[in-house]
Parts: C-alpha cells; structure tokens; sequence
C-alpha cells in the first residue's frame, strides 16, 4: 500500500530524559559549590570584581553562552564537554586562556629527555595511563611524544587532559561528547530522504562489513514510516532493535554524507557534521537500552551498527564497551556455533520460519563481521580479542547477493561472477591470519626468537596463499578500473593485506632480531623478508597518498589511519635501522625515497582530520619517531665526515711531517664521537622488544595525564 509523505517522527524515552536532567541539576549543584571563579574568590562576588572575559571557548562562543574564559571554561566543565579554543580569533594575537585550576605540585622531578643514561627515570618502569613500560623497553621517543601530548594538549588533542574526561561515564571517558542533548529523541526524514539513505549505506557505506539483507532492512524503514502517518511511535510493531538499527544506520549514511561534502581541515566542520549525525545515534542507543526479554539476532546487530558508528567518529573507548557487550549477547545466541539442528533439519523442518534461509545467511555474516572488528581493535589497542578461533565452529556465509536470496534458498543455482560478499569472506579469512600472528608472534610468554621468527613466516606464507586466491576483481584488476563499489573493496583488502605482511615482519626490524635478519640478508634469502615488510609499508603508503584525494574513499574505512600509522612507523624504524647497520648504496638511495614519501604521508595524517582524532595522536608519536631517525642519520653522517677528514689529515702529515700547518690542522681535528650517548642509543634500540610494538600501536588510544615510576 502506498503512504503518503510523513512529516516527522520522534522517539521520546521520558525516564531518560528524566534521569539526564536530574544528572545536569546535580552536577550543576556540585559545580556550584567547588568551582572557584577566575580571580580564586566565591561566586558570591560582584561580578564587576572579576576580570573581564576577552575570549570565549568554541562551545560558549557557538551557543552564546557567558564563558568564564578558563581552561576548560565553568561550563564545558559542568556539561562534561570538550573546551577548546580553536575558532578563528580576529582581535589580534589570540590571548592564551588561564586554566581553571592551578596546577598541583610535581609529584617526581621531570627528567630531560636528552639524558643518554639507560638509567634514567623516564626509561625506568613507569605507567601511562595504565600501560607499563619495563626497564628494556626502547620507547623513550614514545615518552617524549606523551609529554608532549600533555604540555601541548591545547595544539595537538585539547580535549585529552582538559580534565572533562573525569565528569565523563566510564565508558566514554576520554572520546569526544555527544553533539545532541542526550535525551533520545529525533526525527526520521521524509520518505524518499529516508530510502535514498538506505540505499547509499549499502552501496557505498558497507565495504566489507555486510551484516544486513538489503530488502529486509528495507521492509522495517517502510514499517516505521507507516507509523510515522499513524502518529505510532517507530518501534510499533517492529521491536526496539530493528528499529534502533534503521537509525544507526541513518546516522552512519548522515556522518559520511556530511565528511564527504565539507572535506575541510577544520574541527569545527567535524563538529557540524556530528550534530547532524549523532541526534539518530542517540536515538538508536536509547532504544536498545530500553529493549526487554530474551536476546535476539537483532540485538545482536543493534548493538554491533553501533560499535561502527562510534569507531567511524573516533569514539573508540565506548566502541570497545559497547562491542564487549555485543560479543556477550552474540556468545549467548550461539553465533560461533553451526547451529546443530537448525542446519541439519532444516530441509525437513515444517514449521520454520519463511525466513530461514535468510535468518542463516545473516546470522554468519553478524558473526564474521564482529570477527573482523575484533581483530582490528585487538591489534590497535594493544588488548586481547573478545573470539577466539579455538572456540569457533561457524563456516563463512554463501557467496549469494541480496538480490539472489529468497526465505527457501538462493533464487539461482548459478553462482555469481562478481559477487559483492567476497569480499567480505576474504576479509574474514585475512582476521584469522592477522588473529593466528597476533597469537604467535606477539605472544607475551617467552619464546625463542627463531620460533617466533618461524611462526611469521608460516604466518607470510598463508598471507600470499590468501592473495593468490582472490578472485580478479579483488586482486589484479586496478582498482581504478572498477565500479566504485568493488574500488572500495579491492583497495580495503589491499590495505589490510599490506598492513598483515607488516604485522607479521616488524618485530624483527629492530633489537636483536634486527641483527639476526640484518646478518641473514648477507647469508641467506631471509634478508627478503625485511624487504617484503618494507615493500609492504610502500604500498601501504601510495595507496593512502592516492586515497587523499577522493574523499569518499578516504572516509570508507575507520581503520585507514592506522595502517597508515603502522607503515609510517616502519620506515621510520627502517631508517634508523639503516643507520646502525649502512647497507648499499642503492639501498640508502630507496629508503631516502621512502622516507620521502612517509613525510607526506605524515603531513596528510595531521591535517585531514580533526583535532578530536587518534590521528593527531598518532602525528605526535610519530614526529618524535621521525626526529629520532632524522637524529640517527646525523650522527652516521658527521661520524662519516669525521673520519673522512681524519684519514685525510692524517695522510697528509705523513706526507709532509715538518709541515707546521698540516701539524696544526692535525691537532685540530675533533676526536671521533666517543662519548656515551651513542652507545647508549644503540643499546636503547637492541632492546627493542616485541611487546613493544603492541605498547606503539596502542600510543595514540591512551589519555596521558602523568609519567611516573612504578615501585613495589
């Protein structure tokens, strides 16, 4: 039946209201009695005794709001938002805002990152955030980049030690604040903006996360729109999770629709864009948690379009809960299961649902999209996956299109020539390898290097068996020749492909596996080994710097900016590498290339995101990573010269011993570097270990307040 236009609709959860307001009044009252003013006196002041207010914090300048002017500012601080200080200042030189409090005492001395002593307190045992760094580890330009985290928090990540993420719920203490009141309530578009999205979320959105079929999704945005004309609220007759997931998938198509369009520089875009988005988001997330009874797979994909749409705008600590959460309801519907009688019956089964075949199909690609999910933000936040292969029974989904799916089976026997899930599948099968290296290379016990060694490249060689294995249009076909669709996929698995080869090699480019690989490139083929992880990280990095200008593409896959992280971070480890160990000419000539282009690389990864981003994080870490390379390669260079100059000099004195001049050059020469701190650097660099890499990756996910010693 056809419906006419709806108007609007909205989805109102008064207890949450309810419970918001009575959240802000509290906080309200609280800040009320400890937040000082800005001259240290009480509230109960004449506001004329105050100083004057000359610039006012993004938010209050946004919402023309009073500002105390501080950092954070009176009312970022009771709101729980970010206070930043970044919009355009047209009265001269922006004056630099007061902080709120002032700062407590040092607890420790602060040490000078020069210092070339292993044994100075920074290299000792210490905890940032919770992670912890033994007295091996060889991260002391990571430690250099936390301190500059925390004493340029206003340039680099201003909402990271602002000290709002104290006011914040612990599941989202730390990320970037909702842009919407959070009371649950929004308004669908009108019908044809509505189906447009839909449509635009599953042609261009999904990637390799196809969790959903098309049309039934479909089905439930024509059902809620019916009760948009009905005046019915949207879960009417359709259930709170499928409800909750037409939204999350609106507020996704919004966020991407919006990035695309502005492609600015500016936080303030970003900001914008969230707005737009996060009011269904919201909505979404209200709905599940008002959800009651036993779980259903839809819960299960409720929650998982969430964990997408949290990890696509960089909310990354929430999208870890919430995807635990996910991974529970998942463990209980039995999704890593084959589902026993369902798949044995269900041929003879009467009285199964006309769904059945359907229900299957999306039930295997709910659990392999989680899968995929997991493994990526097991690797990026250095913590352990929620699935674990050993436990899994679930074979991958058909290769079957949508469009080619009905309740009793596919509607066709042929099988497809280009189908869209392939990709998808593919990417399911590159997890388990990157999961299986992850086990086995990284492993935190104590393992001989040969083995892990071993264990890497039985790892590389599944990896080029998987490559060999892709169908044309995922694998040898240029992706610019594609249809816009399959150019999405084929360069999503070409970066996870090369960011696999990467995880695999890179333990070994530094400490004593770096000499072990270092001396097997004169003696043996393992010396290609090294070269392949280096070729990775290139192509890594030419498929991003080509990424660049399609902002469509750019924005097609949350995890973009880490791999890029990951292969900057290998030629950077290259070079210093390089520089312990010089190799050929031609060698030093290609890394030079390389480095070249990792700059570049560098440059765009600062400024194509919002200051809100891990990504500026990650710039940070990696500039200092950068500059110790850059301080490597000096130090060969002037050992070099130094001793060219010294060989010349000193056969020139034997040449002319009675020369007074030559004598006098000779007494001038400076000595060659004798001094510790080069020593100390390449014992900080064979130190290098393993866990380290793991400590790297998850550098830019934790929120530095403090560097101090741990002690037993």
């Amino acid at each position: 039946m056809e419906m006419d236009q709806p108007t609007a609709a909205a989805v109102v959860t008064p207890q949450h209201r309810k419970r918001s307001h009575s959240r802000s009044h509290l906080a309200s009252s609280f800040s009320q009695v400890d937040t000082p003013s800005i001259n240290g006196r009480q509230d109960k002041d004449s506001p004329r005794k105050q100083p004057k207010v000359s610039r006012a914090c993004d938010v209050c300048k946004a919402k023309k709001a009073k500002c105390s002017g501080t950092l954070p500012c009176d009312g970022c601080t009771r709101k729980g938002l970010a206070c930043v200080y970044d919009a355009k200042y047209s009265r001269g030189r922006p004056p630099t805002p007061p902080p709120a409090h002032p700062p407590p005492p040092p607890s420790i001395a602060v040490v000078d990152v020069d210092v070339p002593s292993r044994a100075s307190p920074e290299v000792d045992m210490a905890e940032i955030e919770g992670q912890y760094f033994d007295p091996t580890s060889g991260l002391t330009f990571l430690h250099r980049a936390f301190k500059r985290l925390s004493s340029h928090k206003a340039e680099f990540a201003p909402h990271v030690s602002s000290g709002a993420e104290k006011q914040q719920p612990l599941m989202t203490a730390g990320d970037r604040p909702l842009e919407c009141d959070d009371d649950g309530t929004t308004e669908l578009p009108d019908r044809d903006t509505s189906m447009a999205a839909l449509a635009y979320y599953f042609d261009t959105c999904v990637v390799t996360y196809h969790i959903f079929h098309q049309a039934t999704i479909m089905g439930w945005l024509k059902a809620m729109l019916q009760n948009v004309q009905e005046g019915q609220p949207l879960q009417n007759g359709l259930g709170h999770s499928r409800a909750s997931i037409v939204l999350s998938i609106l507020a996704i198509v919004t966020f991407r629709q919006e990035k695309i369009r502005m492609r600015s520089e500016y936080p303030q875009d970003e900001a914008r864009a969230l707005r737009r988005s996060d009011p269904y988001f919201v909505a979404a997330r209200a709905l599940t948690d008002a959800e009651t009874g036993l779980p259903r797979l839809e819960s299960a994909q409720a929650r998982l379009v969430q964990v997408l749409y949290l990890l696509q705008t960089a909310r990354m600590n929430q999208g870890w809960y919430v995807f635990g959460i996910t991974s529970q309801i998942m463990a209980a519907l039995g999704l890593h299961r084959q589902g026993g009688r369902t798949r044995h019956n269900l041929s003879r089964s009467r009285s199964r649902s006309r769904a059945d075949y359907i229900n299957i199909q999306c039930r295997k690609r709910t659990f392999w999209v989680a899968y995929i999910i997991d493994n990526y933000l097991s690797v990026i936040l250095g913590r352990p996956m929620q699935h674990r292969d050993e436990d899994i029974e679930l074979d991958f989904p058909d290769c079957v299109n949508d469009e080619d799916m009905t309740p009793q089976g596919p509607s066709t026997t042929e099988a497809a020539d280009d189908c869209y899930l392939d990709a998808m599948i593919f990417h399911a099968q590159l997890s388990q390898i990157v999961a299986k290296i992850s086990r086995e290379v990284y492993a935190i016990q104590h393992i001989p290097t040969h083995e892990r060694i071993a264990a890497a490249h039985r790892s590389v060689s599944a990896l080029h068996s998987w490559r060999a294995s892709l169908p044309a249009h995922l694998g040898t076909v240029k992706p610019s020749s594609l249809i816009p669709r399959f150019r999405r996929q084929s360069t999503a698995l070409k970066l996870a492909y090369c960011h696999a080869i990467i995880h695999a090699y890179r333990p070994f480019l530094l400490g004593q596996r770096g000499i072990y690989l270092h001396q097997a490139t004169e003696n043996a083929a393992d010396g290609t080994y090294t070269a392949e992880c280096v070729s990775a990280a290139k192509v890594a990095l030419e498929t991003v710097a080509s990424m660049a200008n399609d902002g469509s593409l750019f924005h097609a896959f949350w995890w973009t900016v880490y791999v890029t992280f990951c292969a900057i971070a290998v030629v950077y480890v290259c070079e210093i590498q390089q520089n312990r160990y010089p190799g050929h000419e031609n060698d030093q000539l290609s890394l030079a290339q390389l480095s070249t282009l990792a700059d570049r690389c560098l440059q765009h990864l600062d400024r194509a995101t919002s200051v809100h981003s891990p990504s500026r994080r990650y710039s940070v870490v990696l500039e200092e990573l950068r500059r110790e390379a850059r301080r490597q390669t000096q130090v060969t260079l002037d050992n070099d010269l130094g001793e060219t100059v010294q060989v010349q000099a000193q056969t020139h004195v034997q040449s002319a011993p009675f020369d007074l001049n030559a004598a006098q050059m000779s007494g001038g020469l400076p000595d060659p570097p004798t001094d510790d701190s080069l020593h100390s650097t390449q014992d900080l660099w064979n130190g290098w270990q393993t866990t380290d890499w793991l400590d790297l990756d998850s550098s830019s996910m934790g929120f530095v307040v403090k560097l101090r010693p741990v002690r037993f």
